[in-house]
């Protein structure tokens, strides 16, 4: 999760006061703040393997709570609990006032077991086959033990261990699976169910297609202005580039911070990448429909400098954070595309084949290649299972529901808690739209916040919140070329280009210093120089029309000096209003035009420049 708003120091000091000593645990503070203890469960409770898990628990006390229990259950699998748990709670400070608290980090995640394997954690995607061989070689016969019903019976265990009657379940994404497994093998232990980003624990298909559904509508959904002008139908021309770029990877640079150079190719898989990373910054998203039609059109340099702007998300997490190893464990229960007991050499075979008998639509806007990433990359070589751990399926119990959803999330897309939902008997849905995973910590209005407070209170929720802006402005495509210009209104040849040349220049920064690039202050031109933006905005050598230089600087008024220079271009000094009034000389005569563009301001979050903090947890 993000990192949770601040609240007021008082506010704070009562979360985190020790509650009355329980009688079967040894409680005391722990290195995130509220108090900790122990509670060991067996590693396998069928009694085959020796060994136990200590799993480590903690609870944020305010009396009064009227006996009432509240357990958080992080994402993942993998998510560090307790951490989270601090986090959400950040952003829902009110809930401890109306429930003891309770997280645990699950086995072989943070404080309970870590479960490490370092060549998986130098994988940020999680998709090595060999690492996770490897991984599965080094745990051994434990492997077999960090699956969701092993989790559920410790929910249980822990539900006993703090005397709780019974829980309330609060669950983001896998955190979801685990609240409703539980409720399913303990129905008369839970109170109510709290679910954001829903993962249905029945889930058979191998291949994700709901996200791939999800794509194309979320795309048209966040394009700003409704891609007017860039494409009527953003969803059809990404499979249009897909089938193109696996004919052929396309090639070409961006330019860092600093004005360097780096090669770069567009492959679909990376692109698949880019459209799961901006369930975290729906920015990115809103930006992708112009990038893809440069692209159709043999222009790489958009896209690519949106997959630079989103490598943080995928930088491995730090393994007290996120486990990789209890990730690789998924490959125990995961659905895969091959019947257990298929050899090792014969897995891919039988996976390709399987998705080759669906139609090639089924994938959209991605084709079967893409969707071979992830998870069946992650266990093409991991161990024979034998039969996987299941739950028995049965009724969910009839208890008060909350779902969240978030309208662009494609790692666990609407179609999947709309079903869930309808198997919910009394389930209240909220969808959030322009929100991808994961809402609380990711819903700026607090709409959602808002609703999961009227849910605990007994109160009937809003099914539909405003929808949140991505504060991406309408871009149009940058030029290919300097010919490909079209005059300026008014003005003719390269006079007129040159200043259609400044006005797509300013154009493009509006962009750069917009969410879709994480509102960077300082950032590369998008074919050359720098720009920075302090009290005002600088340029040095900017080029976003091939062969087109512009530099300069903004004055206090507002104003923007620029020199515009290059080999195609009318070479001149020229001036920009905040009212979009270009005057000056290029190429020895004056120039006077309105253009489209006027100088860009950056996202403004209170009182400075946005930018994306923390990655949330994996789904």
């Amino acid at each position: 999760m993000g990192a949770g708003r601040a609240i007021t120091s008082a506010l704070l000091a009562l979360l985190l006061l020790p509650g009355a000593a329980d009688a079967k645990l040894r409680w005391g503070r722990c290195a995130e703040g509220p108090e900790c203890a122990r509670v060991r469960v067996p590693l396998d409770r069928s009694g085959g393997l020796p060994g136990s898990v200590s799993l480590r628990v903690a609870r944020l006390d305010l009396p009064p709570r009227g006996g009432r229990h509240l357990m958080y259950l992080s994402g993942g699998p993998g998510g560090a609990g307790v951490v989270e748990m601090v986090d959400v709670m950040f952003e829902l400070p009110e809930l401890a006032q109306r429930y003891s608290v309770i997280g645990f980090d699950q086995r072989g995640t943070g404080r309970s077991g870590l479960l490490r394997c370092r060549e998986l954690e130098r994988d940020g995607r999680l998709r090595s086959s060999s690492a996770a061989e490897e991984c599965a070689r080094r745990l051994g016969p434990r492997r077999a033990f960090y699956t969701t019903p092993d989790t559920v019976a410790d929910m249980e265990a822990i539900r006993r261990a703090v005397g709780a009657r019974s829980l309330t379940l609060f669950g983001i994404s896998y955190g979801t699976e685990l609240a409703l497994a539980y409720a399913r093998a303990y129905p008369g232990r839970v109170d109510r169910l709290i679910l954001d980003s829903v993962v249905d624990p029945d889930e058979s298909d191998p291949f994700g297609l709901a996200g791939f559904r999800a794509m194309g509508p979320s795309l048209a959904s966040l394009c700003p202005d409704r891609c007017r002008g860039v494409s009527a139908d953003p969803g059809a021309d990404l499979t249009a580039l897909t089938a193109r770029l696996r004919a052929a990877p396309l090639r070409g640079s961006w330019f860092d911070r600093r004005g360097r150079r780096h090669a770069g190719a567009l492959r679909p898989t990376a692109l698949a990448d880019l459209l799961y990373d901006a369930d975290y910054n729906p920015a990115f998203r809103a930006a992708v429909p112009m990038g893809v039609r440069a692209a159709l059109g043999g222009d790489a340099a958009p896209l690519l400098r949106l997959l630079a702007a989103a490598r943080p998300y995928s930088a491995p997490s730090p393994p007290r954070y996120f486990s990789a190893a209890r990730y690789a464990a998924v490959c125990e229960e995961t659905p895969l595309p091959w019947p257990r007991g298929t050899p090792l050499a014969q897995r891919f075979a039988v996976a390709r084949e399987r998705a080759l008998a669906l139609p090639p639509a089924a994938f959209a806007p991605f084709d079967a290649e893409v969707a071979y990433a992830d998870e069946i990359d992650l266990c093409l070589r991991w161990p024979d299972p034998g039969q996987p751990p299941r739950l028995a399926g049965g009724a969910y119990p009839d208890v008060p529901v909350l779902i969240l959803q978030g309208q662009e999330d494609v790692r666990t897309p609407p179609e999947v808690s709309e079903h869930v939902a309808s198997l919910l008997p009394r389930a209240q849905r909220v969808v959030l739209p322009g929100v991808g995973h994961a809402i609380i910590g990711a819903d700026p209005t607090g709409c959602g916040r808002r609703q999961v407070l009227r849910f605990v209170a007994g109160r009937a929720v809003r099914p539909r919140c405003p929808r949140v802006p991505t504060e991406v402005p309408p871009t149009g495509v940058p030029p290919a070329s300097f010919a490909a210009l079209a005059p300026a209104a008014g003005l003719a040849g390269r006079l007129g280009r040159t200043v259609s040349a400044v006005d797509a220049t300013l154009d493009w920064l509006g962009f750069a210093l917009s969410p879709a690039l994480n509102g960077e202050a300082r950032g590369g031109g998008l074919r050359g120089g720098v720009y920075r933006y302090g009290r005002g905005l600088s340029l040095r050598g900017v080029v976003v029309v091939p062969g087109v230089r512009v530099s300069g600087s903004e004055s206090r008024s507002g104003t923007l000096t620029l020199r515009v220079g290059g080999g195609p271009a009318a070479r001149g000094l020229v001036r920009v209003t905040r009212d979009r009034r270009l005057s000056g000389r290029l190429g020895g005569r004056r120039v006077a035009a309105r253009l489209e563009n006027g100088p860009p301001r950056p996202f403004v979050l209170g009182a400075g420049l946005a930018v994306v903090s923390s990655v949330s947890a994996r789904p």
